[in-house]
């Protein structure tokens, strides 16, 4: 299992942060992701492996004038 944003979510072997965003279903192009506290830049996110029992934290970057 996973703790996703506070909320247990199945885990996979082999699951990356692409999956675990997929499996939330986030579809905001502007996210920070953290692995454990870690955080995970962009460009890693389909190569990123997430451990189970991994804490994840996903927020959603808002911009506006």
């Amino acid at each position: 299992m996973l703790k996703v944003n506070g909320q247990q979510i199945a885990y996979h072997d082999g699951m990356t942060v692409t999956d675990v965003i997929r499996a939330m279903k986030f579809n905001f192009p502007l996210l920070i992701v953290k692995v454990d506290g870690v955080y995970v830049p962009r460009d890693e996110y389909s190569n990123r492996q997430v451990p189970d029992g991994s804490e994840v934290e996903i927020i959603h970057l808002i911009s506006g004038g």
